[in-house]
Parts: C-alpha cells; sequence; structure tokens
C-alpha cells in the first residue's frame, strides 16, 4: 500500500458506492421503459434526475453547504 493512499476498506466502498449509483441508474431507465402509465413515469424518471443533479452539481458546491459526503 502507498504512503497516503486509501486502503482496502475505502476502495471497496467507493466501489460498492459506484455499483449502487449504477444500479439505480438501472433502475430508472427499466422503470421508466415498462410501465403502463409513459408520461407519468417520464415526469418521475426526470424529478429524479432532477434532484440527483441539483444535490451534486449545485448545492455541494456553493460556500455555506456541507461539501459531498466523505470530506468532513
Amino acid at each position: 500500500e502507498g504512503a497516503g493512499g486509501p486502503g482496502v476498506a475505502l476502495s471497496l466502498l467507493f466501489l460498492l458506492n459506484v455499483a449502487l449509483l449504477l444500479l439505480w441508474q438501472l433502475l430508472l431507465a427499466v422503470t421508466l421503459a415498462y410501465r403502463h402509465d409513459w408520461p407519468r413515469n417520464a415526469a418521475g424518471a426526470a424529478l429524479g434526475w432532477g434532484a440527483w443533479a441539483v444535490t451534486y452539481r449545485c448545492w455541494y458546491r456553493r460556500p455555506w453547504s456541507p461539501g459531498p459526503p466523505g470530506l468532513g
């Protein structure tokens, strides 16, 4: 292990979080594609993606925000 590098547990935790994010995106797409009421599902998918985008691309970058998870 290199000096100052993340430990194995932290690297594994990061990979699991990436897997959860990919799974969430996949389930969102499948829900949108295979439900009966497409316009309502499209609106729900857009709302879910929009909430994610606002949280991670806007809110966490503000000076009054506590920052993204893991920086404290």
